[in-house]
């Protein structure tokens, strides 16, 4: 949030070695609106909207969608982590799509009835295949707005 302060010049009477007594000290604090980019006065520094209805245009914007993985696929990937840490299954070091050895290289289920048949690939080829062949392994479990919290209506 970019705060902008007001200087206040010196009155001429007032000289550099006196202290003033009583009052303010600080000086106004601006700050623009990230909705409409208006600037105003800040009555204290938590504030961050200029208006109400700014605020809940920006509380409408942000919705959190909350996804959870389906049992089934949380049952092969743990078994499949369980068979790469005791060494039974070895990660390669290249994508088999791709042959990219910079990238970290993960392991893409065919089938999770089938959980130690996969495929190794990094991660922009994993969520290419993901995408182009989808496997349904997460659901939807609601919908949250971003700022309250409430909950949405599914639709």
């Amino acid at each position: 949030m970019l705060i902008l302060k007001e200087i206040k010049p010196r009155a001429p009477s007032c000289s550099p070695g006196e202290r003033k007594v009583g009052g303010n000290r600080r000086p106004r604090s601006w700050t623009i609106c990230p909705v409409c980019l208006g600037i105003f006065p800040l009555p204290h520094l938590r504030r961050r909207f200029c208006s109400y209805p700014c605020k809940v245009t920006a509380q409408a914007t942000g919705r959190q969608t909350v996804r959870r993985t389906i049992a089934k696929a949380r049952t092969a990937q743990s078994l499949l982590r369980y068979h790469v840490q005791a060494g039974n299954i070895v990660r390669p070091d290249a994508c088999e799509e791709c042959g990219a050895t910079d990238r970290r290289i993960e392991a893409a289920h065919f089938n999770y009835d089938e959980p130690l048949r996969v495929r190794w690939l990094c991660v922009p080829c994993h969520r290419r295949w993901d995408k182009s062949e989808p496997k349904q392994a997460t659901i939807i479990v609601q919908r949250r707005e971003k700022f309250t919290g409430r909950k949405v209506e599914r639709g």
